[in-house]
């Protein structure tokens, strides 16, 4: 599949579904057009590690807030069930 990051085609291949390809693609293009925009005499190899420095330090705080906010779930989960079996331990047998 064909993306274009910065003006240039590049040919991808994966197992990646190529819509998702093209929204990645597009996600590097912005990073990298606004490096550019703050760094205009930098080199585009430069631009290219700030940019997937960014794009990791995204990821891993994304990574972060998914792994806390799946404890916080398992947390109340754990507090909910744990007040439905003392309240069905404490209501009269049913009919």
């Amino acid at each position: 599949m064909m993306v274009e990051i910065l003006g240039r085609p590049l040919q991808v291949k994966g197992s990646i579904p190529p819509e998702r390809l093209q929204v990645v693609a597009r996600m590097v293009d912005e990073h990298l057009r606004e490096l550019q925009r703050a760094f205009p005499s930098s080199p585009l190899a430069d631009l290219a590690i700030l940019a997937a420095l960014n794009l990791a330090c995204e990821f891993l705080e994304s990574k972060e807030d998914y792994q806390q906010l799946q404890t916080d779930i398992e947390q109340r989960s754990r507090q909910l069930i744990q007040k439905l079996e003392a309240h069905g331990s404490s209501s009269p047998p049913g009919p």
